[in-house]
């Protein structure tokens, strides 16, 4: 059976929307030996190792992966892809194929992602305001994100973002979603007004440092981007 997902690959500050297409195709004495799992469409490292995380997560979260040979193309496929946030993606496209998620052969208008650990939980990932934003502008309203990256997301308006803790509130939500059904999970909404008006005041400020324009420039910086720095 095939099943289609999607997600998103970050490239700088920008993202692409990657279509994850899970085939699972029937193999002699599959009982008899362990399944086989192929990853194309230019993987990384972090990606084809994904294999055993997804596997561990899906079993440890009381569902059961599939002993058939199972082919999973991240297209497009001439573009590489790096990291671990297809892990959730590519389990649901798997669960899907299963026949885990209900009917149907796509996860309709939704687009996924997070690193899975072995027990089911979803880590975090990077560039979520880059992905919430790729997600608007391809129309996908629904985006399933880690709880520690939704607030980012949120900024975007037009997307509900659903905060996402492991793999089986994943199910739950994407079955509700396949039936048509109100979600037992409510999106994350920030009101981004209130945001803007709150009067951020500190007892610092480098208005009071004469000179060292230089070493400002460079926090601001290291500031801005999340970086590391050393003062010596």
């Amino acid at each position: 059976m095939l099943f289609l997902t999607q997600s998103a690959a970050v490239y700088g500050i920008d993202a692409l929307v990657v279509d994850i297409e899970v085939n699972l195709q029937p193999v002699k004495g599959e009982a008899d030996s362990s399944p086989v799992v192929l990853i194309v469409g230019l993987p990384d490292t972090a990606i084809r190792e994904s294999r055993e995380r997804i596997r561990a997560a899906i079993t440890n979260s009381s569902f059961f992966f599939p002993f058939h040979k199972t082919t999973i193309n991240l297209a497009p496929a001439d573009v590489r892809k790096e990291g671990a946030s297809f892990d959730l993606p590519i389990a649901l496209g798997i669960l899907g194929a299963n026949g885990d998620l209900g009917t149907g052969e796509s996860l309709q208008n939704t687009l996924s992602v997070g690193e899975l650990s072995l027990d089911g939980r979803v880590r975090p990932v990077r560039g979520a305001l880059s992905i919430a934003l790729t997600a608007r502008e391809n129309g996908i309203k629904n985006l399933l994100i880690p709880e520690e990256n939704a607030t980012e997301a949120a900024v975007v308006s037009g997307v509900d973002v659903y905060p996402i803790k492991d793999l089986r509130r994943a199910v739950e939500l994407c079955r509700d979603i396949q039936n048509g059904l109100v979600t037992k999970i409510s999106p994350l909404k920030l009101d981004i007004a209130a945001m803007k008006s709150i009067d951020n005041h500190y007892r610092v400020d480098f208005a009071e440092v004469r000179g060292q324009q230089s070493t400002k420039r460079a926090l601001e910086i290291a500031s801005a981007g999340g970086h590391n720095i050393l003062m010596m």
